[in-house]
């Protein structure tokens, strides 16, 4: 498939910044590469910065309902398992379990197979290299660190929601698309910061599951699924995404080896 080198750069350099995976796993990857995907995690960020929750103008309830308790959410537990694949080579991939605390600026804990890899708080960031703590405030924001907030995937799901189907299950609803739609796809990409370049997504096949709690209208739950194939080649992109502890997470330390 004729595409750049970075062309999954994005999900390494997210892992980069985060401090998700070794460094033995980044080495061959070529440092204009990682400029490359350092450049797209940040327009994807400063795309979804300049979008506030106030600006979505709808007349549906439910959104409606979501984009209100949004507002009493101040912190939050996530994970994420992410991956990505082209032409079935070796997959890209991101795991993460990350405290969110959302103050100005932002407290962040990000772990990684059970282990502390970024800590942020009030503008101050360290990461975990597997042998010391290293500040890397100068280098990155707190924004940059993690993408995949509770704000952004709201902005995700008013994006697609008039495409997905929804059907009440006990407390839940859950909201569902399958088929053909590059725009759906686009929006995860965004949601993902992955950039798959120069590879035609026009005949991408998607599958979304969202999960809203039907009382509170906190969205639990992202599961997405898309494959295709140009005429080069296939490609593959997943995405599981879970949401909990609303309002519940305790404070957010620096780690002790740095505290004066």
């Amino acid at each position: 498939m004729n595409v750049p080198k970075y062309l999954l750069a994005t999900v390494a350099a997210t892992a980069i910044l985060a401090g998700c995976q070794e460094d033995a796993q980044q080495g061959d990857i070529e440092e204009t590469s990682g400029e490359a995907a350092q450049e797209t995690t940040e327009t994807a960020t400063a795309e979804t910065e300049d979008r506030q929750l106030s600006e979505i103008e709808t007349d549906d309830a439910s959104l409606s309902a979501i984009l209100e308790q949004a507002e009493t959410i101040e912190s939050y537990q996530a994970t994420l398992d992410l991956t990505a694949v082209v032409d079935g080579g070796q997959p890209e991939m991101l795991e993460a379990e990350v405290r969110f605390k959302d103050e100005e600026p932002p407290s962040l804990h990000l772990m990684s197979e059970g282990e502390d890899r970024t800590i942020s708080k009030d503008g101050t960031t360290f990461y975990n290299n597997g042998t010391d703590w290293i500040d890397i405030s100068d280098s990155v924001n707190v924004d940059q660190l993690y993408h995949v907030t509770y704000r952004n995937a709201i902005l995700s799901f008013a994006d697609i929601k008039s495409e997905l189907e929804s059907e009440e299950n006990g407390d839940q609803v859950i909201y569902t698309l399958e088929g053909q739609s590059n725009e759906v796809f686009e929006t995860f990409e965004e949601l993902f910061a992955v950039e798959f370049g120069n590879i035609d997504t026009s005949k991408v096949e998607n599958d979304v599951e969202i999960v809203v709690g039907k009382d509170d209208s906190l969205i639990q739950s992202i599961t997405y699924e898309a494959q295709g194939e140009d005429a080069e080649g296939t490609y593959e992109l997943s995405g599981d995404v879970e949401f909990t502890s609303f309002n519940d997470v305790g404070e957010i330390e620096l780690p002790e080896a740095v505290q004066q």
